[in-house]
Parts: C-alpha cells; sequence; structure tokens
C-alpha cells in the first residue's frame, strides 16, 4: 500500500501539508494510494504505516531558504535528526524511528516541503499557495513511477 500524509494545521502556512493532500484528492491515483492529512508527525502517524510499503510524507519547512521553495528531504538524513525542518513541535526524526523500533517503518518514504514564512495568519502567503498545485504534480508523477529505493 501507498500512504500520502499531509502534516499540517489550519493556520497560515501551516497549511501545506493539507492543501496538497485536498489537490491530490482531486487527481486520479491509482486504487492503492491512501490519503491523509494529521496534524502532527507522532503515534498517529505511526499508527497509519500498518502494512504501508511507500509513505510520502508533505509538511511545511522551517529553514533557511526562499519561502515557496520546494525542498526534498533525504530520510535517512531525516532519521538522524540532523535537520528539524519540520514547523511542528514533535518530531518527524524521532517518530519515524520509532517506526522502525516497532517494525512498522516503510520500506520507502519520500519526504516533500515547501519552506514557509509564516505560521500564524488566516491562510498560506502567496509564495506558498502557488508552490501547492506545484508540489501535488511532483507527488502525482512520483506516484506513477516505483520508488527507486526499496
Amino acid at each position: 500500500m501507498i500512504r500520502v500524509v499531509g502534516i499540517g494545521s489550519p493556520f497560515g502556512d501551516d497549511q501545506v501539508g493539507w492543501l496538497v493532500i485536498e489537490q491530490l484528492h482531486g487527481r486520479r491515483l491509482s486504487p492503492g494510494v491512501a490519503l491523509s492529512a494529521l496534524d502532527r508527525p507522532g503515534s498517529a502517524l505511526i499508527q497509519s504505516l500498518q502494512d504501508v510499503d511507500w509513505l510520502i510524507l508533505i509538511d511545511a519547512l522551517s529553514c533557511r531558504g526562499k519561502t515557496g521553495q520546494i525542498i526534498r528531504i533525504d530520510p535517512e538524513q531525516a532519521e538522524a535528526g540532523s535537520s528539524k525542518l519540520s514547523s511542528h513541535g514533535l518530531d518527524l526524526a524521532q517518530t519515524l524511528n520509532l517506526a522502525a523500533a516497532l517494525g512498522c517503518r516503510p520500506r520507502h518514504i519520500d519526504i516533500y516541503g515547501i519552506i514557509i514564512e509564516q505560521i500564524a495568519s488566516t491562510g498560506p502567503c502567496p509564495a506558498v499557495a502557488a508552490a501547492v498545485p506545484e508540489l501535488a504534480h511532483i507527488v502525482e508523477q512520483s506516484l506513477r513511477r516505483p520508488p527507486t529505493s526499496v
């Protein structure tokens, strides 16, 4: 099974993961693709990994770079905890490491994000909003190809 998870909240630029999932709901994806939105990595993410071979995570990124820039993160780097990119308090690295320890880490993980400007506002800033359809397209295209390393 393939699971695409958007991590986010209803606030400002932090909506990135949820907005990409919203856009993917309107597209023709294979029947083996499950879409979901979570408010943070952690126990809910681990629970949703049952029987998942390929996990695609989408999140807002708090890091240096241009607002609205799309980044693909190496999951090995994320699991090593060398990069605190997520805008959420619960650490993605810890969640992935716990999933591995529990034996439910998917064989293949892709992590995508959009560099954000602000969390506390009513909607995403224009640069982030413009990047959402582009990231949805990137994810849709990647779903048409098998993962390169499993």
